[in-house]
């Protein structure tokens, strides 16, 4: 009887799990609103470029075409893999500065005026151009001058967030921290870090974000290898299916790696964290 009776209660969840489960294919609200908007936003752009020639605004299906033929061409790839070397490594070193200058002026709190008051302003309102053109006389059309010109535009970005979150960490447990040990560097690793882990992962998407942004703007003005000067190319001759086309690409990676790789990582890190 007891075996029945569970079987008898398995059964009935089972149906009441069902509907569920089905449920959950349901779009919501929000998705039809955001497929009912690119919808719209495709049709105008099909519709506006019948009355406008290609070279001014190409259509979505002529876009489109451009976007799956570029893979097939190996220097295409090749260009690609130059951009994305470029910002993962801009934005590793961009951090990496970053967290040492904050650590820095977490220690010796007299460099705090110096580094947020002075040198994080100053690089903050210094524009992207003017490090591309610096970075263009002093390291040539090369890599480095991507690498430079991209770093520093970033690292006031993940400065000042470093920053906040040092400032936001518990002095209690800082306080117990000292009296286990006084190793600066053990106090570091075993519990500053665990402690600013959220924020360090805030900074570090905010300048993944935005690193596209830089260093596409400093290959095509250094003329580096990268999008950047597949953009240049383009503009060139007149092939604006293909500037589309790399753009398209470039918020494609963007999206997909921010929503549904960092932003995924950020949720489970902050319940973690209780952030």
């Amino acid at each position: 009887m007891q075996m029945a009776a569970e079987r008898l209660t398995d059964t009935v969840s089972g149906a009441e799990d069902a509907p569920a489960s089905r449920r959950r294919w349901v779009p919501s609200r929000r998705t039809v609103a955001t497929v009912a908007f690119l919808v719209a936003v495709l049709a105008a752009w099909q519709v506006y470029s019948l009355f406008v020639p290609p070279i001014q605004i190409p259509s979505p299906l002529r876009v489109a075409s451009r976007f799956v033929t570029m893979w097939s061409d190996a220097g295409f790839l090749t260009y690609a893999g130059y951009t994305l070397w470029h910002v993962l490594f801009s934005v590793v070193l961009a951090f990496v500065l970053a967290l040492v200058i904050a650590l820095t002026c977490y220690f010796f709190p007299v460099l705090d005026v110096a580094v947020y008051g002075r040198l994080a302003p100053f690089m903050n309102s210094f524009p992207g151009i003017g490090w591309a053109f610096l970075a263009l006389i002093w390291f040539g059309i090369n890599s480095q001058a991507v690498i430079f010109s991209a770093t520093a535009a970033m690292l006031p970005l993940a400065l000042i967030n470093i920053g906040a979150g040092l400032r936001e960490l518990s002095r209690e447990a800082i306080e117990m921290s000292v009296s286990f040990s006084r190793a600066p560097l053990r106090r570091v690793r075993l519990v500053i870090l665990p402690m600013l882990f959220p924020y360090l992962f805030a900074a570090l998407r905010l300048c993944f974000g935005v690193s596209f942004q830089i260093v596409v703007i400093v290959e095509l003005l250094c003329g580096a290898k990268g999008l950047g000067s597949i953009i240049n190319f383009a503009r060139s001759r007149y092939w604006t299916d293909m500037i589309f086309a790399v753009a398209i690409l470039i918020l494609l990676v963007v999206f997909v790696v921010d929503r549904l790789v960092l932003a995924r990582l950020q949720d489970r890190i902050g319940k973690v964290y209780n952030v």
